[in-house]
Parts: C-alpha cells; structure tokens; sequence
C-alpha cells in the first residue's frame, strides 16, 4: 500500500510499496479517509522518532488524528460494519494496570498509540480495535473527524479544570487544541478569554465567541485579565501553547485560588516557580490526551455544532504530496495553517 514512512529523524518517506496491514481478532480494517498533521508529528519527525511514543526503532506510519471507513471486520467484532465511517479513538490502553484500575487511563503504564508506537493513518489502509473506532453520525463529515482527536484534548483539559457554569477562563495558545478547548469551556457553560500573539487566531477566537482577545506582543495580560475578570483574574487558565515562558503565564494570570492547567508541550524546557502559587493557593496541574469518553465526547461536540472545527482545516493534499505540501509546509517560518488533512476523502 501507499504511505509515508518515518524511518528516523527527518526521515519520511512516500512509499508505494508499504506490506498492507491486516486485522486481527477484535480488529477492523480501516480505507483512510483522512489524517491530519498536528505540530507534535512535526517534533516526532524532527526531534525524537522512536523517543517518548514509540516502543522501539522499527520503521511507523504516523497520522494520530484519523478517521476511516471500516472494509473489513476481524474475527469477534459485531459493534461496527463495513461501511461504517469511524473516528480512530488513538490511544490503547491496557485496562490492567495500577493507572487503568483507578480510572486514570490517561496515564496507562503500557498504553499503544495509533500513529506513535502503531501504525497510523496517514496510509491508505490501517487496523485498529474496532472497540476504539467510533461511528460518525450523519452530521460529521469525513473532513471533521480527525479533529476530533484535538478536541478530546481539550474535552480532558476542561474536565480537569473543574470549571463551573459561569466561571470566567482564560486560553494561553490558540492553535487548533486552543481553539477546541475554547468551544469545549464554552460548551460548559464558561465565559473565554483568548490569549495569541497571532492576529489570526485571534480573529478565529472572536468568531468562535471569545468575549475577549489579547495579543501579548501588543498589551500585557496581566494588567488587563483583571479587568475583564472583576478585579481577581480568571477562575481557570488553561495553557496550550507549549512555549517559552507560557506555563509560568498560566500561573501568574489565574486568579488566587484558581486552577492552571497545563496541556502545551514542546522542546523548549518550562520553569515555574511554585512559590507564586502557594500564598495565593493555586492549583497547577497537567493535563495529557484524553481520558475514558473524552474522544466520543468529542465527536458528540463536533456532531452537535457545539465545537465547529471547520474554520481549523486550512488544507486538504492527498497522500503522495503528504511530505511537501503537508509536513514542510508546517515547518515554514510563516506558517499560515492550522491543521492539514491529508488524504483522498
């Protein structure tokens, strides 16, 4: 089959020949519809391609964010049918350990990850546990699915931060996951702050419903969250960004007695001095993929029209011109995109 293979640090490779996966009990085989490039396949690619994801050194197919159409069933599956589309729901836990057996699967010791340690989709055909495939509605389109894999993120985020109905928050990066988490926090009930030094994704929070936009390179938010926030800061900043110097933003803004969730990652190291946290009684805490339900809550978020992540697809290039218009294009200096699908629909 064709896809693009990474066979070592800056080694992807369009290949024609990859052998065609086949499924396993419990399995389904997926034809690709869609795979879309997120900024950690780009440090996977650059930085680390068999570091903190991958189990060993075997060459991989990445594309984490995926949706397919199931053509084939494996022994054992009566959940889903040919024919069926699916968003891939990417990590696999094991269900056993210490982590799973406190309901914190999130954090499974021995989890498998579609596009990291497996094979992903960014192919044209892929198996995965057909208990991790979940059925699109009528109402999401193909080109919408692999998005939802962001939005789990930011469905995880916000349950983590405990916001309530009414709270005022606050987003530090407002890529694609920033953009999700905003509509996921509004979506529960909460008034949002938008925090980039990019006009465009200021403009796309404002549309989305930001009730306040703040370019950092411009004006100094924490002079400024207070005023929008009845002189005590956000109840909940949620950090997404992965930059220099933002986790510690996300600690400094939130207000005294407030949670500060931190999602963004990235190579450049992050300090936080936690002194700053303890005379105001500030919660700080991480927040990593998605737990239990949080990717189907995503899909219901998506299906619903409550999370519209349209606006968030700037391209779509099918799979032999995955690498030059997909990968280099996010790795341009002026990147002008938010995500790039990559596939033929």
């Amino acid at each position: 089959m064709k896809a693009l293979v990474l066979r070592g640090k800056n080694d992807l490779r369009y290949e024609t020949g990859y052998p065609d996966p086949a499924p396993v009990a419990g399995e389904v085989l997926m034809k690709m519809t869609y795979s879309s490039i997120c900024q950690t396949d780009i440090e996977v690619w650059q930085h680390d391609p068999f570091g903190m994801f991958a189990r060993d050194s075997r060459p991989r197919i990445q594309g984490h964010e995926a949706a397919g159409i199931v053509i084939e069933l494996g022994e054992g599956v009566t959940s889903l049918q040919v024919g069926d589309r699916v968003a891939v729901e990417n990590v696999r836990t094991c269900g056993t350990c210490f982590f799973c057996r406190k309901g914190r699967a999130s954090l499974c010791e021995s989890g498998r990850n579609f596009g990291f340690s497996d094979n992903g989709g960014l192919a044209e055909f892929a198996v995965w546990p057909a208990s991790l495939c979940i059925k699109l509605p009528d109402s999401m389109s193909n080109e919408e699915a692999p998005l939802s894999e962001p939005t789990s993120v930011g469905v995880h985020a916000v349950l983590n931060s405990g916001v309530h109905v009414g709270d005022t928050a606050a987003v530090i990066g407002c890529g694609v996951v920033g953009l999700a988490t905003l509509q996921v926090l509004q979506a529960a009930g909460a008034r949002v702050i938008a925090i980039d030094p990019r006009p465009e994704s200021l403009r796309l929070a404002a549309e989305l419903g930001a009730i306040a936009t703040l370019n950092p390179t411009e004006v100094k938010p924490a002079e400024l969250l207070p005023g929008l926030t009845n002189g005590y800061g956000p109840d909940v900043v949620i950090e997404t960004a992965g930059a220099a110097g933002t986790a510690l933003n996300a600690v400094e803004w939130v207000r005294r007695g407030g949670r500060a969730v931190i999602v963004g990652f990235g190579s450049t190291p992050q300090e936080v001095v936690f002194s700053r946290t303890v005379g105001g009684e500030k919660t700080v805490m991480g927040s990593s993929a998605a737990g239990a339900g949080d990717y189907r809550k995503a899909v219901e978020l998506i299906a619903s029209g409550k999370v519209n992540v349209k606006p968030l697809i700037s391209a779509k290039v099918p799979l032999d011109r995955g690498i030059p218009d997909g990968f280099e294009r996010m790795l341009k200096p002026t990147k002008d995109v938010f995500r790039i699908l990559v596939g033929n629909g």
